[in-house]
């Protein structure tokens, strides 16, 4: 005899619903833009080569060019959610993906480093705001659970971006080379840019601010989200600073900031550098050369997506970051003590990738779970802004110390080294701290029903 399903099955059928219309709404369109912009502003490190001969840009050029882009972004991350916050993410997002996609194609026809330095400066400023944006935006639509789990899924764009760069790169390359007089690398550019437009109207089309200008979620279905992401909010707001401006000296948003700035030292020179160190580790064409340089990142999309999916249910932990940033630190170090054995060096590298790649969306778990109304919008992008002003030092220092050494690889890959131990420092001393201040949480019992 059949019994009537009681009142928390039916809650939890009713969430997993939810969550479920939720995903394959938002979750592909945000994911192929986020691909997008990585594209962008990491086709470079394949352009590096034409750049060379056309413009003889040396590996200080290079990872100024790099670099530059970061400044642009920096200054604009800020004010970018700021806007957002006042005119919505369907709107936001979208004008900065047009914006952006205008600007890596136009990128195409510089004629010097410095236009080019210029051009990198100005895509820096158009992008920004799109993560941060993005990461508020998941914060509105999905329980903390389901949220460690969807970052993990979005930030997978990064290492596929990387692995498809390596062989369609490498393809443009060799078969667009002098089409319509055009070198192979300005075709990067431009073949790069326009798809983002593209996108950008989709996603115009597609996103909802809100569940509650979700019209193809049904009544119940709004109110279960709403009701969630409320309780959830409450918690966050009884921990978190209140206003808009208290996030810029809070100990522990700077705190983040600075484990975010370090982290990403440790995986920004893969993005620019990677093709560089497989060249050097044996003599490949365009074409085998993007194709290797895709396998380290193919990998980590895998082990972002396992990784996400195991650690889902200790979305306030920081010990998934630890553990990666520890793998990240030993196997970096070991790729760099055995450059001269290639097979050993690679799969070395192929696990520091996956490692530092991992490390990111298990970071963006711990100031979402803490920050909360306007302050999560102008901390985590001031979060992301300071963190990502790695992307201007490490791969200048990586590119610098590659000119001081003669192009020493193993040498400048102290970079990552030294920053993913600083990193691993910070992460701990947050947690023990953490541990002994645990902050008083407003109950959401009566809502039990998130998906777990």
């Amino acid at each position: 005899m059949s019994t009537a399903p009681n009142s928390n099955e039916l809650a939890k059928e009713r969430g997993a619903r939810t969550l479920r219309k939720v995903t394959w709404r938002v979750m592909p369109i945000l994911i192929l833009g986020y691909f997008i912009s990585y594209l962008d502003r990491s086709n470079i490190g394949f352009a590096k080569f034409g750049l060379t001969d056309s413009f003889g840009l040396s590996a200080t050029g290079f990872g100024f060019a790099s670099g530059i882009f970061f400044l642009g972004y920096i200054l604009c991350e800020v004010p970018s959610n700021l806007i957002q916050q006042r005119v919505g993410a369907r709107i936001w997002l979208s004008r900065i993906m047009i914006t952006w996609g205008l600007i890596a194609a136009g990128s195409a026809f510089v004629t010097g480093p410095w236009s080019l330095y210029t051009a990198r400066f100005l895509l820096g400023a158009a992008e920004a705001g799109f993560f941060p944006g993005v990461i508020v935006f998941l914060a509105r639509w999905y329980p903390n659970k389901e949220r460690t789990r969807m970052i993990a899924v979005l930030m997978m764009a990064i290492p596929l971006s990387s692995a498809f760069a390596g062989p369609v790169c490498g393809w443009i390359l060799s078969a667009f080379e002098g089409a319509l007089g055009l070198e192979g690398w300005r075709w990067l550019f431009l073949l790069g840019g326009l798809p983002a437009v593209v996108i950008a109207v989709v996603q115009f089309l597609v996103l909802a601010d809100s569940p509650a200008k979700a019209h193809w979620l049904d009544p119940d279905e709004r109110a279960w989200l709403e009701q969630t992401l409320a309780a959830e909010e409450a918690e966050r707001q009884a921990a978190a600073p209140l206003g808009r401006w208290e996030v810029f000296k809070n100990g522990r948003v700077l705190t983040l900031a600075l484990i975010y700035f370090l982290l990403q030292c440790g995986a920004y020179p893969l993005v620019y550098w990677l093709p560089s160190v497989v060249d050097q580790l044996g003599h490949f064409n365009k074409t085998e050369l993007g194709l290797v340089s895709a396998v380290p990142f193919a990998v980590s999309a895998v082990g972002m997506y396992l990784v996400g999916r195991r650690v889902s249910r200790h979305s306030k932990s920081a010990k998934p970051v630890i553990f990666a940033l520890a793998a990240s630190f030993v196997t970096f170090t070991a790729t760099a003590l055995s450059l001269e054995t290639v097979a050993l060096a690679f799969a070395m590298i192929t696990v520091a990738t996956v490692a530092a790649q991992t490390a990111k969306p298990l970071f963006w778990t711990l100031p979402t779970a803490y920050l909360s109304g306007v302050a999560a919008a102008t901390g985590i992008a001031l979060i992301n802004s300071l963190g990502n002003f790695a992307g201007f030092i490490s791969p200048l220092a990586v590119g610098w110390i590659q000119d001081a050494s003669g192009g020493n690889i193993g040498l400048s890959m102290s970079v990552m080294i030294a920053a993913d131990a600083l990193a691993l420092v910070a992460v701990s001393a947050l947690a023990l701290r953490s541990r002994t201040r645990r902050p008083p949480a407003v109950t959401s019992a009566a809502l039990g029903d998130t998906v777990s």
